[in-house]
């Protein structure tokens, strides 16, 4: 599926330089931030968040392993939170020209942009996924090929979750990915994902607490 966008979007391959290469005091600071703006976001909305502590660099590192270097089209990050996803795709040398961290809470993205200040970081909830593209993203052939998401589908409401998983799959061409985390260990995908094969699966112990990585790949038939 071609994406049909029209918006802006950085064009530099910066961004690995701001997270690889900082001095010590500066990335110690961050990560003081990056834990306060997340606690206070936790204390004020707990249901979007889905867990009382940020992800860790353990399990930022694996679920950006499931991505190529070089992807064919964009990267959508879905809960880009305090950014500690989105630092593992950059500094895996995926361009930043490529990704699109999407977050709903306003002082989460103040936080995403002075972290990640190349990248366009969109402001809006995943249920309105393709009117957000439309302005984020450009006009051009390249396709969103990888859909990279933190969202607590498992707490989420079902109405909200259903929602979330069709834009999901109407942005996505046909055999694109879909890379989801959930605290829930079980190997049971989530009931709402019949839209999407499970082709990968592995535990992250070293998490806090420990998370599994789901790598989803979608079907071909009507959705």
């Amino acid at each position: 599926m071609p994406a049909e966008y029209t918006g802006k979007i950085s064009r530099t391959h910066a961004g690995v330089n701001e997270v690889a290469g900082q001095p010590p005091k500066f990335m110690a600071l961050e990560a003081v931030t990056s834990f306060f703006t997340f606690g206070g976001e936790l204390l004020s909305n707990p249901g979007p968040v889905g867990s009382a502590v940020p992800s860790s660099r353990f399990l930022a590192r694996r679920m950006a392993s499931f991505l190529p270097r070089s992807p064919k089209g964009y990267i959508v990050e879905l809960g880009a939170g305090t950014g500690a996803i989105t630092a593992a795709l950059l500094t895996r040398g995926i361009p930043a020209d490529r990704i699109l961290p999407v977050e709903r809470s306003e002082t989460m993205v103040k936080l995403l942009k002075r972290r990640f200040p190349s990248l366009n970081i969109a402001l809006g909830d995943a249920t309105e996924l393709r009117s957000l593209l439309k302005t984020w993203l450009p006009k051009d052939p390249l396709e969103i090929s990888y859909v990279v998401s933190s969202l607590p589908l498992r707490s989420l409401p079902e109405n909200v979750v259903v929602s979330i998983l069709q834009e999901i799959y109407h942005i996505l061409p046909k055999h694109g990915k879909l890379v989801q985390y959930t605290y829930d260990l079980r190997r049971t995908p989530h009931p709402r994902l019949s839209g999407f094969k499970r082709c990968r699966t592995t535990v992250v112990w070293a998490n806090i607490p420990p998370a599994r990585v789901d790598v989803f790949e979608k079907n071909g038939a009507a959705h």
